[in-house]
């Protein structure tokens, strides 16, 4: 009889800890990176190296604090760049430009790279009238200089800022006694007239589609481009061309599919777009850059979630499919409502052990010292990822996970 009582305070205490769980479907949104399959090629050679122990921690987070996902980055320049041969370098190239303070770099090509440029090597004309050299430049550096304050540039480079008094006058840069092609880049820091360019998604996944956006300001308005046309580069070194059309705003767009055979990782696919605009009866030209970073997705989410109290807090089991095993992370954040019912942060949790081929299922954990009190359903997970931390590649993520009407 004993013994049966103690069985049946036993099952009691179990019960108490584990608690009554409630199984939930993960929700698609906007921008959600989720892959259509896996990559087993890719996946299966990396193995599980390190930490092998399963590893889980939350921290509370201020109901006040704004949070916000990530946003494509917009790179904005003021700046170009022109490969000219041996025969446009001796003739001379010229440009307009906008504002003053305009700084030029001139860097030798070819077997000619590794020679010193000197400031008597370089042919300066304004508006067709040969200038010399202290008219036109206000400042100086050669190589001895550039190497003297640590500048990372190739041997026989030189750089001057242009002298007060130049804006929209066209100014020409020639080498008239060499034999070699060069590289020039002009950078405009005080010109208003800029060109942005970004892309839809900070990460993507090989066979996704990428649209690619490039527009040009002068101060905050906008201003039609006249041309716009670039490249994007994979790690492996390959580039494919982009073709850029304008739309009815002037603005230029191109869209790019990510090869099937995508290599992805911590390095990563960087675009390029060169392009120009007209102001008054002068060409502007500027190039930008940004980058995508291609993910190799080794696992995804089955599509459910499982809610459950546990010791006072709450836990979220997660089913995973994997391509091989490796160790795999979680992360996301829990939100609660308050009086108002305004969804408000309450904390972040991240779990991460290492899960065989096939399936897993990880953990997510709030513990009860993370749990805001004033915080009540309804409750919803955002910003839920999903991590391959043996080849460093985000596989899967769902910025409005769940909505969870009460916590069971």
């Amino acid at each position: 009889m004993k013994i049966m009582k103690l069985s049946l305070l036993a099952a009691a205490i179990t019960l108490a800890g584990a608690a009554h769980a409630e199984t939930l479907q993960l929700k698609r949104s906007a921008g959600d990176l989720i892959p259509s399959s896996l990559i087993m090629a890719k996946a299966a050679p990396a193995p599980v190296t390190g930490e092998t122990k399963a590893v889980h921690f939350a921290w509370a987070l201020d109901a006040d604090d704004a949070l916000s996902a990530s946003e494509p980055f917009r790179a904005e320049s003021r700046e170009f760049w022109t490969q000219l041969d041996a025969a446009k370098a001796k003739q001379g190239w010229g440009f307009v430009p906008t504002a003053d303070g305009a700084l030029v770099r001139i860097s030798l090509q070819g077997a000619s790279k590794n020679r010193s440029l000197r400031a008597a090597d370089v042919q300066l004309r304004v508006d067709g009238e040969v200038r010399d050299s202290a008219s036109v430049i206000e400042h100086l550096a050669a190589d001895a200089d550039l190497k003297a304050v640590g500048a990372q540039f190739s041997d026989g480079t030189l750089v001057f800022q242009l002298a007060p008094g130049l804006a929209g006058k066209r100014v020409d840069v020639a080498l008239p006694k060499s034999a070699a092609g060069a590289l020039m880049h002009v950078l405009e820091p005080n010109s208003t007239v800029t060109m942005t360019l970004s892309a839809n998604a900070v990460q993507a996944m090989p066979g996704q589609r990428i649209a690619l956006d490039a527009r040009f300001l002068d101060q905050s308005k906008a201003r039609s481009a006249k041309k716009v046309a670039g490249l994007i580069t994979a790690p492996d070194g390959r580039s494919f061309d982009l073709e850029f059309r304008l739309d009815k705003a002037g603005n230029a767009v191109t869209h790019f599919d990510i090869p099937a055979d995508a290599g992805g990782g911590l390095e990563p696919w960087e675009v390029h777009a060169f392009g120009s605009t007209q102001q008054a009866k002068n060409t502007v030209l500027r190039d930008a850059r940004t980058a995508v970073m291609v993910s190799l997705p080794t696992a995804r989410f089955t599509g459910e979630a499982e809610v459950l109290r546990r010791d006072g807090g709450v836990v979220f089991q997660v089913p995973v499919e994997t391509a091989a095993a490796g160790r795999y992370e979680l992360r996301g954040t829990l939100y609660g409502s308050d009086p108002s019912g305004e969804l408000k942060p309450m904390a972040i949790a991240h779990g991460a052990q290492v899960v065989s081929a096939g399936s897993g299922v990880l953990e997510l954990r709030f513990t009860p010292d993370v749990m805001n009190p004033a915080l009540s359903a309804p409750y919803a997970l955002r910003d839920l990822n999903l991590s391959d931390q043996s080849r460093m590649s985000l596989s899967e993520q769902r910025r409005e996970a769940l909505d969870i009407a009460v916590l069971p």
